[in-house]
């Protein structure tokens, strides 16, 4: 398994040890390294990284609260802290960390958290794959998915919901409270979108009502309901957060995971 790593750190000696110990790791592929909290959000936001290294200390954003935003973004981040100070580390695990090292780091340190992660990366990250446990978020290939609104984004959130089961337009309007024309166009939008990655096939027209190919994306929640336990380990009661229509579901997962 070859993944991205991103390392946060306003120190730029500090950095270079960190992408330095990380590229000398021949799991990943890819060291991406940033002086500034704010530049390294907004790189994640736009694409897939399974793992990143936080300062703690940095004074345009310290690392538990970057931590927190990036998990926002992806709760299935492994997020390692590599600082100077101990006693942050209650506030590090309660976060769900994956690891806490402190400086200087070394490759052997670095090794040993990479080699004992808290969320296993996936093959099937190829393709499509839906968070759902939490709020929403959508990959492609690795890379985070930005829909135009967040009524797109709340559209196929709930089309992942359904599961594959087709839905009319008019069931659509009334679950999610908008008019037949909004829930056709945004439809549309979302698959030109989808045709515009080459995967025309993935949210589907039949006189029953539109439907996804479950067979073209994979999710949280139906690895946790296919046995994976890391993937079990992730449900901590929230799902599809804060949609409404989801209720029935996110109950129904709260008895059995």
């Amino acid at each position: 398994m070859h993944f991205r790593a991103v390392a946060v750190d306003d120190d730029p000696s500090c950095l270079s040890t960190s992408l330095l110990e990380l590229k000398k790791n021949p799991e990943v592929s890819e060291a991406i390294g940033f002086t500034s909290p704010k530049e390294a959000l907004s790189f994640i936001k736009e694409h897939y990284s399974p793992v990143v290294l936080l300062d703690i200390r940095m004074p345009e954003m310290d690392g538990l609260s970057l931590a927190e935003k990036i998990l926002d973004i992806n709760p299935r981040t492994n997020i390692i802290f590599v600082t100077s100070y101990s006693h942050y580390l209650p506030q590090a695990f309660s976060i769900h960390a994956s690891g806490y090292i402190m400086k200087p780091l070394d490759s052997k340190k670095l090794d040993n958290e990479l080699s004992n992660l808290r969320f296993q990366m996936e093959e099937n990250k190829v393709g499509f794959y839906a968070v759902t446990f939490g709020s929403f978020g959508l990959t492609y290939n690795g890379d985070h998915v930005s829909f135009d609104s967040e009524a797109h984004k709340e559209m196929m959130a709930y089309f992942v919901n359904k599961n594959g089961m087709a839905v009319t337009v008019e069931k659509i309007s009334e679950d999610l409270g908008i008019s037949p024309e909004k829930v056709e166009k945004t439809i549309d939008s979302l698959i030109s979108m989808f045709s515009s990655l080459g995967e025309d096939g993935l949210l589907i027209k039949t006189k029953k009502g539109y439907f996804l190919d479950m067979s073209l994306i994979n999710s949280d929640v139906s690895d946790a309901l296919g046995g994976i336990m890391a993937a079990k380990l992730l449900f901590a009661g929230e799902y599809l957060s804060p949609y409404n229509w989801a209720d029935e579901r996110r109950k129904e997962l709260r008895t059995i995971l």
